[in-house]
């Protein structure tokens, strides 16, 4: 298989799904021009939940919390755990989660990887979540519906038996399910970011 001409994590393709077209150009010009990669500002948070998760100390918990170099980086990935662990830190059945998937999509030309930080079960059902800590673009319905059936693509062979949920650490809001118009979209902004980085 050819090899993907732009690759995103999810929470990237959400940001960029949501900017209009100008930015969208801007943004594509500036990763293919770039190792694409960029900054994780959430990787403490990412890191910390999965401390939590493996029943780690809170010691450890904070160290990775305060483990930044920007002051406005530990207050933003305290805050989102702080609310990550209200929602779920009481859960007996909570795990890290894994596994990271993969969707191909405009003819394989875009991937998008998603990496959820847990898992849970409850009345029967397991659940995984995916989360979301940016303050802009503000996390809504329609941006959520795209993230829960990328999430259900993304690992459809791998963790089929699954309901995939997002979580808004901002808002606090916990979003799941689709629908009929989540896949369209997708596949729209996935061939016009395509578009984008072959003519420009």
């Amino acid at each position: 298989m050819a090899k993907p001409l732009l690759t995103f994590n999810l929470n990237a393709f959400l940001k960029i799904y949501s900017m209009d077209a100008a930015k969208q150009i801007a943004e594509i010009s500036r990763r293919m021009q770039s190792d694409g990669s960029g900054y994780d500002y959430y990787k403490n948070f990412a890191a910390a939940v999965k401390a939590f998760a493996e029943k780690k100390s809170s010691d450890e918990v904070n160290y990775i919390l305060e483990s930044a170099s920007r002051p406005d980086e530990i207050s933003y990935n305290k805050a989102a755990f702080n609310s990550f662990k209200r929602r779920y830190g009481s859960k007996k059945t909570l795990e890290f989660f894994d596994k990271v998937g993969k969707v191909k999509l405009a003819k394989g030309a875009l991937e998008i990887r998603a990496a959820p930080l847990i898992s849970f079960e409850s009345s029967g059902v397991l659940s995984v979540v995916h989360f979301w800590c940016s303050q802009n673009p503000p996390m809504d319905k329609s941006k959520a519906n795209i993230a829960c059936h990328i999430l259900e693509k993304c690992f459809a062979k791998s963790a089929p038996n699954y309901k995939y949920l997002l979580f808004d650490t901002v808002k606090e809001r916990q979003y799941s399910g689709t629908d009929n118009t989540a896949s369209q979209a997708v596949e729209v902004t996935a061939q016009l970011l395509v578009h984008f980085a072959k003519t420009h």
